[in-house]
């Protein structure tokens, strides 16, 4: 998968949740390993997307926003939060025992809060 085949996917399981469609549970979690080490995104520990990735997955950081943002800080397993062109939130976690990054989709920017904030 390419870092724009990744881009149309998130699009994709975000416009299907948005019109009430049921999405497969493998969509909602997907694997960029692969993408980190092609594109050269970061090391085997826990790196949160740059900049170029960011752009190429047409995706925003929220990480730092103020309602969840100490949660994120210093968490070797839950990376950051990033959302997309149609609003909803994708996780970004990493495995250590596999050295893995995953984007799992994880709702609203609501859930998000309900889940992760202070």
């Amino acid at each position: 998968m390419s870092a724009e085949e990744l881009a149309d996917t998130l699009r994709r399981v975000d416009k299907d949740i948005l019109d009430g469609k049921d999405v497969a549970d493998d969509d909602r979690s997907i694997n960029i390993t692969d993408l980190y080490a092609r594109y050269k995104w970061g090391g085997n520990g826990p790196t949160p997307l740059p900049d170029d990735a960011k752009k190429r997955l047409r995706i925003e950081e929220r990480t730092t926003d103020p309602r969840w943002m100490r949660h994120f800080d210093g968490n070797g397993r839950e990376v950051g939060v990033y959302r997309t062109v149609i609003g909803y939130y994708w996780l970004l976690k990493f495995d250590p025992s596999l050295t893995q990054h995953w984007l799992v989709h994880v709702g609203t920017a609501a859930d998000v809060n309900d889940r992760y904030g202070k």
